[in-house]
């Protein structure tokens, strides 16, 4: 039922892509001026289309928003909070049109857009964790502890947020030099940023693998999946948009990519929405009822500690008298 619900749904998304798509790559550039020292942007962003992706992020903030009253999912709170800054963040795009050299308004914006992402990746890695405690699925999980996975990330993020923050402020100067640096630290923190999702991804990965090969009782479990590949989704769409900011950041701040908006528009703004307007669908609230946890998975709610307690800080498969009684469970609710 969750596939045949996604299905108009998805046709939906991919319906507002093409639009979006032809939208970007059927105009041209308003003013392309790589000339302009003064004029960050290089170009004179495109009124219209910054309107309207503005307006589509703000649109999705206000479901998810919807989505966050009524079935609440506090841990979630960061990359609802993001939508609102990145539709700001476009908004400025807008206003700066008519103020091409104001270096304070250029950096309230760069910073909007650039960084809210962060709270996009942040969204992903509690969500992990979030899922794998639902699920009791701590030893998929390993050498991780399902408690500590949306942390590890974090800290990483924090770190290249701070370097991109930076980055970005110094590459506004009007100094070649500083500009310069600033360049090279802000590409460092989006080559951090991109190298730690990748492995976020590559752990999202392994812990649906291990739980498909060794635990298909748990693997069938209806109810979960939807929001699994879900997730696997937005990090696909995100990682496009760190490959592609880390791609236009070694041609500098001048390079062709960067001196042209409908790079960003297609390969930044655009991916980035789809993987939070998957949310608006798939919102974590409606999958993970932790008050109302199914019975079978409270049979062994305390897997994680009862390993650490038996020395087994490795990854194992559930063992034979668990999956006997998760089967038994299952035939009596059937």
């Amino acid at each position: 039922m969750d596939n045949i619900v996604a299905g108009p749904k998805a046709l939906r998304l991919a319906w507002v892509a093409v639009l979006f798509l032809s939208a970007v790559y059927g105009k041209k550039d308003d003013v392309v001026c790589p000339e302009d020292p003064c004029n960050p942007f290089r170009y004179v962003p495109n009124k219209g289309i910054n309107i309207a992706a503005a307006v589509l992020y703000f649109a999705v903030a206000v479901v998810l928003t919807f989505h966050a009253v009524r079935k609440p999912a506090n841990y979630f709170l960061a990359l609802v909070i993001g939508a609102w800054c990145e539709g700001i963040g476009l908004a400025l795009r807008v206003a700066l049109r008519t103020n091409l050299h104001s270096s304070g308004l250029y950096i309230v914006c760069y910073l909007f857009v650039v960084l809210s992402p962060c709270a996009f990746l942040a969204g992903d890695y509690i969500l992990l964790g979030r899922l794998v405690q639902y699920l009791d699925g701590h030893r998929y999980i390993r050498p991780f502890r399902a408690s500590h996975i949306a942390w590890i990330f974090i800290a990483s993020d924090i770190i290249t947020f701070c370097i991109q923050g930076a980055g970005g402020g110094l590459s506004t100067s009007h100094d070649v030099n500083t500009a310069q640096l600033g360049g090279k630290m802000f590409l460092a923190g989006i080559a951090i940023q991109m190298a730690s999702f990748i492995f976020f991804t590559i752990t999202w990965a392994i812990f649906g693998f291990r739980t498909w090969r060794e635990d298909k009782q748990l693997w069938n479990r209806p109810g979960w999946k939807p929001l699994y590949w879900a997730l696997g989704f937005t990090c696909i769409c995100f990682l496009i948009r760190s490959i592609y900011r880390t791609i236009e950041l070694s041609q500098g701040y001048v390079g062709y990519i960067a001196t042209h908006e409908r790079f960003y528009l297609g390969l930044d703004c655009l991916p980035l929405l789809f993987g939070i307007a998957t949310y608006m669908y798939f919102w974590p609230g409606k999958y993970l009822h932790f008050e109302n946890k199914p019975e079978s998975l409270e049979k062994f709610p305390n897997r994680e500690e009862e390993d650490l307690e038996n020395g087994n800080d490795g990854y194992s498969a559930p063992n034979k008298t668990e999956n006997a009684n998760l089967q038994s469970l299952s035939s009596k609710r059937s």
